[in-house]
């Protein structure tokens, strides 16, 4: 009997220090970074309603960012330079250089698997426009300054895609060990916006075939609450960005830096829908593009969200 209640506590230890078990899913969990020298880890599971609270050593002062990989996450030390690639299912962790003056706003792999010898980690630091790589065992991140500046960046169909000034679009790319950055020109914003938006934010979303600018339009007062979104699609052929008033089958997760989109199986998630959440307020938002409505759910109410990071991640 001892020794099964022996065996029975070390699992529940085990448990309380990993995430939750993913299963089959479709959809992201909003992961919740809060407590003292944020140790704690809340993982909200949107589809069932549910949060499991974990203190995960690995996470313990860490920022979290996705990468291009679903198998892998960036963890950026809140007090120091060091950085790494964590991996939810397995734990493994896979050292990286010190991140010195960087800072991660994005986080893509160059080739689809790290195994890949050519394979680079590419960090894009949109506050001083410079963009880090390396490969893992590297001892220092090259750096490439980036002008005019970046406001956002996206994998996708396997190409890291910069959004610059006045919504041009440019590729970066890593040839002979060099990063190189490719501007694809001006691009014209088809819109219906008839103007006045106190203010905006862009973020750039790989959506099933399309490459998307997902508008964040902020009211004035209060501060910072937003109050819609706009979607654009880029027309490559026609190298314009095109107002959509529907994505279709398809959700995205917004986060303060990069969203992702995916396809729900269940209908408990509303299709052609954007679900986003602020730092400091205890709710995701649902804004719903067809009807322009935008509703409010509160998934953790017992945690203070004035000093937590959120991040929509897939597990």
């Amino acid at each position: 009997m001892e020794k099964n209640a022996l065996a029975d506590v070390k699992q529940k230890q085990k448990s309380y220090r990993s995430p939750p078990p993913p299963g089959d899913r479709s959809c992201p969990w909003l992961v919740i970074c809060h407590g003292w020298e944020v140790q704690r880890q809340t993982f909200y599971d949107i589809l069932e309603d549910r949060h499991y609270t974990k203190i995960i050593p690995d996470l313990r002062n860490k920022r979290i960012r996705a990468t291009s990989s679903r198998e892998w996450l960036f963890l950026e030390d809140q007090y120091s330079d060091d950085c790494c690639l964590w991996n939810p299912a397995s734990l493994e962790k896979i050292r990286l250089p010190p991140l010195e003056d960087l800072a991660c706003s994005y986080c893509f792999f160059s080739s689809p698997s790290l195994s890949d010898p050519q394979s680079y980690v590419v960090v894009v630091d949109t506050g001083e426009n410079t963009i880090g790589y390396c490969k893992p065992g590297d001892d220092a991140f090259k750096r490439h300054k980036v002008e005019p500046y970046i406001g956002c960046a996206a994998m996708f169909k396997g190409e890291i895609f910069l959004l610059l000034e006045d919504r041009e679009l440019a590729i970066a790319d890593i040839e002979n060990s060099e990063l190189r950055v490719r501007a694809l020109g001006n691009k014209e914003v088809n819109s219906s916006n008839p103007g006045g938006v106190p203010a905006s934010r862009d973020h750039l979303v790989s959506s099933g075939e399309e490459l998307l600018i997902v508008e964040e339009m902020i009211y004035a007062l209060p501060m910072g609450r937003i109050y819609g979104f706009m979607v654009f699609r880029m027309n490559f052929a026609q190298e314009t960005w095109e107002e959509l008033k529907s994505i279709g089958d398809q959700a995205i997760f917004l986060s303060v830096r990069g969203g992702i989109s995916c396809s729900p199986k269940d209908s408990r998630i509303k299709k052609n829908a954007i679900y986003f959440v602020q730092h400091g307020v205890g709710h995701i938002h649902m804004y719903d593009l067809e009807d322009q409505s935008n509703l409010k759910a509160s998934p953790c109410s017992n945690i203070d969200y004035r000093s937590s990071y959120l991040h929509w991640i897939m597990l």
